[in-house]
């Protein structure tokens, strides 16, 4: 199945892109498309970075199974003070 994976701020930074198609295995997760990622993009892939994730513009836990033509979203963690 393909999903469109959107990266934001810093994410999109270390990517290097602000969008990409995945190809992934039907009932994968939002955390297998991150894992996925990672692979591609070592950056992202630090003890400790733990980026936000939505579907289909709603928050998701890693483990929301996707479908065909899902849309992805990955932000950085939100800091504040």
């Amino acid at each position: 199945m393909k999903v469109t994976v959107l990266y934001f701020a810093r994410v999109a930074e270390l990517t290097g892109c602000q969008d990409q198609q995945l190809e992934l295995t039907p009932g994968a997760t939002a955390g297998e498309a991150l894992e996925e990622v990672a692979r591609r993009y070592p950056a992202l892939d630090k003890p400790g970075f733990s980026p936000l994730l939505a579907v289909n513009r709603e928050h998701a836990e890693a483990s929301r199974v996707l479908a065909d033509g899902d849309e992805v979203a990955i932000f950085p963690p939100v800091s504040g003070g």
